[in-house]
């Protein structure tokens, strides 16, 4: 048996563990319990549909079992679900300081944790400090490090940070430039593989959304908010659901159909409600 197989074998049962799950956890809606345990073992290496779904579920990059040493794996997993943790409760200063307490460019080597890193560096500037300029060009160096016009097999990630680039954009008053990343970043979307529906996704849809809103093309607008609904729900998440029903609800005040308006604003009302920090 391959040490190479073995050590990523390995890993899978690592992380696994350090997960909390059961093997029957991990591999459900994926592969065969028998599956994953030839996995573990090394007696089997995952075809790459498997392999990106283990890794979606463990919360690492296919890049990252595949390469790392599963001692500075940990350590930078630990980092970053920490991080991602307060970023989706918009803890944005937490989220600074522990990007700069945990020193984690020291640590990182592969181009998928600084695509990572940056979009969070570029995402707390924007939201924390208004510095378009800056918080743009961490985001676009992010991006860099996997992305090239024209490339295949765009990641999840991708399509986020080409949405988050176009709101800044948008919200820097540059309209022309917003509207190419927003467009772009949710036909790509379309294109991503099948497979479980990331939560975080939505603000691809509440972006775009608003960018028609504000081009006055209300019909769209609420059309993307309602999708950017169904995909939050079908989740089982509250993440910009919250901004996706105030958004429908302003769309449809614009469109003067005040059912509309009325009732997205008594479901924003709902949630708030239930999730108010989010």
């Amino acid at each position: 048996m391959a040490e190479k197989e073995k050590n990523f074998g390995s890993t899978i049962k690592k992380l696994r563990k350090e997960n909390k799950l059961t093997q029957e956890m991990l591999s459900q809606g994926i592969c065969a319990q028998s599956v994953l345990s030839r996995i573990e073992s090394g007696e089997e290496i995952p075809n790459v549909i498997v392999l990106q779904e283990l890794c979606r579920r463990l919360n690492v990059t296919i890049d990252q079992v595949m390469q790392s040493q599963p001692e500075k794996l940990q350590k930078v997993t630990k980092i970053f679900n920490r991080v991602r943790f307060l970023f989706i409760h918009h803890n944005y200063t937490e989220v600074q300081e522990v990007l700069n307490e945990s020193k984690v460019l020291d640590l990182l080597y592969l181009d998928t944790d600084f695509q990572i890193y940056y979009y969070y560096e570029g995402s707390c500037i924007f939201y924390l400090d208004k510095d378009y300029e800056n918080a743009i060009q961490s985001l676009k160096k992010g991006l860099a490090y996997t992305y090239t016009k024209g490339k295949s097999n765009v990641s999840a990630m991708e399509v986020h940070m080409m949405s988050c680039l176009g709101y800044i954009y948008l919200e820097s008053g540059n309209m022309q430039k917003a509207g190419g990343y927003l467009e772009h970043s949710y036909q790509l979307m379309q294109e991503l593989p099948i497979g479980p529906a990331s939560f975080e996704l939505t603000k691809v849809f509440y972006h775009y959304a608003y960018f028609l809103f504000l081009k006055k093309d209300y019909q769209k607008s609420l059309e993307m908010c309602q999708n950017g609904i169904r995909w939050v729900q079908d989740c089982c998440s509250y993440y910009y659901l919250k901004e996706l029903f105030l958004l429908a609800s302003q769309v449809g005040q614009a469109m003067n159909n005040q059912a509309v308006d009325e009732g997205y604003f008594s479901l924003y009302q709902l949630v708030e409600k239930i999730d108010p920090e989010n």
